[in-house]
């Protein structure tokens, strides 16, 4: 496994119910917040690093999608921030084909340890049935 991963985190899902130019200035408090401890570096997907799938915005970034540079060792904090940062989400993890959903840290954890080779993850924000009330 590598030492540094990259983390594509995708907030389009999250129900955060935010114009386009909020949701840009919500993505860049979170980069701004990762870079403070947790994530080597964090910033704005730009459209040529989007992942297969995703829709390219305005200015060449693609809205609501950031991407970090994680130690491993700092990927379930980083996780377990997000979690409690956009109450009422679901994390769920892509790696490639494996699409992974975790409910603890121990399951994190053994879905990360069984992945041999990681390079990047894609984490997915998506708001839960039960917080659309």
């Amino acid at each position: 496994m590598s030492e540094i991963l990259d983390l594509f985190i995708d907030l389009n899902e999250a129900g955060l119910d935010l114009e386009p130019e909020e949701l840009e200035a919500y993505a860049l408090r979170l980069a701004t917040d990762l870079r403070d401890g947790l994530a080597e570096d964090a910033a704005l997907v730009r459209a040529a690093d989007v992942l297969e799938g995703s829709k390219a915005g305005e200015a060449g970034f693609d809205l609501g999608i950031l991407k970090a540079e994680v130690n491993l060792k700092n990927v379930q904090a980083l996780l377990s921030w997000l979690k409690t940062r956009i109450a009422g989400a679901i994390l769920k993890i892509e790696y490639g084909d494996v699409k992974l959903e975790y409910r603890t840290p121990e399951q994190l954890e053994q879905q990360l340890q069984a992945l041999e080779k990681i390079s990047h993850l894609t984490v997915r924000v998506i708001k839960s049935e039960a917080s659309k009330a």
